[in-house]
């Protein structure tokens, strides 16, 4: 499930590229949820909060497995709807590899995002630098009254 436009994220994050990027995304998109005053104490909402951790986990680890590591993540957010963007320094293309492409050392984490997020693709890296964005729109569902 691939989409050709994102709106343009508004709060912007560094990522160091050692010792764990993964982990200070999926921090600041957890604050950001938080911020944004959804409770994960509402079960559906902690169920979305832990999937969108696992796609930053996802975008992340892609990125620093198959570049230099991650270079900046932007979030913004459209009502209900959050779009990530993870950029990093390579124009490779993440793809869903067929099953019989993955296995022991990989393969899955595109796959589990086309399944998981509302959409998400790739495009140029803003300002004409080198790399890619990739981003992914997932949608919370209304908050329990």
């Amino acid at each position: 499930m691939t989409s050709t436009v994102a709106p343009r994220p508004a709060q912007c994050f560094r990522l160091d590229s050692s010792p764990a990027p993964a982990r200070q995304a999926r921090r600041a998109v957890r604050e950001n949820v938080e911020a944004r005053g959804l409770c994960c104490s509402d079960p559906a909402i902690g169920e979305c909060t832990d999937t969108l951790l696992l796609i930053v986990s996802e975008l992340v680890t892609n990125a620093t497995r198959h570049s230099h590591g991650p270079q900046e993540m932007r979030i913004a957010w459209d009502g209900p709807e959050i779009t990530l963007e993870v950029d990093d320094d390579t124009p490779a293309v993440p793809c869903v590899r067929p099953a019989s492409e993955r296995g022991e050392t990989g393969g899955f984490g595109m796959d589990l995002i086309d399944q998981l997020a509302r959409a998400w693709g790739t495009r140029p890296r803003p300002g004409g630098r080198t790399g890619k964005t990739v981003y992914v729109c997932f949608v919370f569902p209304a908050p329990a009254v």
